[in-house]
């Protein structure tokens, strides 16, 4: 009999130990959990490294990784990602992900496009041919009508009616006709005159005015290497005639570049140029490896600190 009830009583005597250990474990500094957490407007510093479905990583905090991963940048810091929770710095799968998590905590989220940077939208792909046919000729407006505001930023305010100005980044003259809330100008042109513009890749000539509009000739031949403004690659001109100007995009490697709208994403296949303004991560479900490295809370405010106060006031 009294063996059963040292069997009985055993398990208690284990929990108990077991009990106190962990007590001398926490106060001793081995194990510790001040009950801190990540929540909604916390500043806190994350290790991480984001792959594929497929394994690819695509980013890291950690150099070694990266180094591993073939994706190592000298120019850039490989540090702690540090944002400030739930104010939308980072996308929403990880920027809830984190939430509830404590220093030294390590965890694998699966985010899935829709938390990420989206699904693949096909309006946002434009396809452009090799070989495109561009007119030899265009027609301009003569006179151009610009709001006060923008004419003043644009060529500067001491300026009156009668007075010849330039069009900034090229050699195209006008004469201002008219200045009240609205600036009117007329551009000096003459047939046979020749005018270059930077947002052109070629010298126009005049060849037709009137009152109204001007009409002008792209000045190019067979052979010329070209660049269009914003774009990565060159043109060559393949042919000539009085209607159209052949040219043919000449293939560069898959290539990201920024653009006004954002990155866009281009690649030359056999048949044309695909411009795919979409993120470069759209439709992906991304894994982030993460580690939480720090967490700082928000400074309370002075109408917190107020209510705080109030409420000590009237516990009992």
């Amino acid at each position: 009999m009294e063996q059963d009830n040292n069997n009985k009583i055993m398990p208690f005597i284990i929990l108990a130990v077991l009990g106190l250990c962990l007590i001398i474990f926490m106060q001793l500094g081995c194990i510790e959990d001040n009950g801190i957490v990540v929540e909604n407007g916390d500043t806190i510093q994350v290790n991480y490294t984001g792959k594929l479905m497929d394994g690819t990583v695509f980013d890291t905090s950690d150099p070694d990784i990266a180094n591993e991963s073939g994706i190592y940048n000298p120019m850039r810091p490989y540090q702690p990602l540090e944002f400030v929770v739930g104010s939308e710095m980072v996308i929403e799968g990880f920027d809830k992900g984190v939430l509830g998590m404590k220093e030294g905590q390590k965890k694998t989220l699966t985010i899935p496009p829709e938390q990420a940077y989206g699904p693949d939208d096909p309006t946002m792909i434009r396809l452009l041919p090799l070989v495109d046919n561009i007119s030899t000729t265009q027609t301009l407006q003569k006179e151009i009508t610009l709001p006060k505001d923008q004419f003043n930023s644009t060529f500067g305010p001491d300026y009156k009616e009668g007075d010849i100005v330039q069009l900034p980044e090229s050699t195209i003259n006008m004469t201002i006709v008219s200045m009240d809330e609205n600036v009117n100008l007329s551009i000096n042109a003459n047939v046979g005159d020749t005018f270059k513009s930077e947002q052109s890749p070629w010298e126009e000539e005049v060849i037709e005015t009137n009152s109204t509009h001007i009409t002008v000739k792209h000045v190019v031949e067979v052979g010329d290497i070209i660049a269009f403004p914003g774009t990565p690659w060159n043109s060559t001109v393949t042919e000539v005639t009085d209607v159209n100007i052949t040219i043919e995009h000449n293939p560069i490697p898959d290539e990201t570049i920024q653009t006004p709208y954002g990155a866009m994403n281009i690649q030359f296949n056999e048949t044309g140029i695909i411009m795919d303004t979409n993120p470069p991560l759209a439709g992906e479900t991304l894994v982030f490896d993460i580690e939480i490295v720090s967490i700082v809370k928000p400074e309370p405010t002075e109408k917190s600190t107020n209510e705080n106060e109030t409420g000590n006031e009237t516990e009992p």
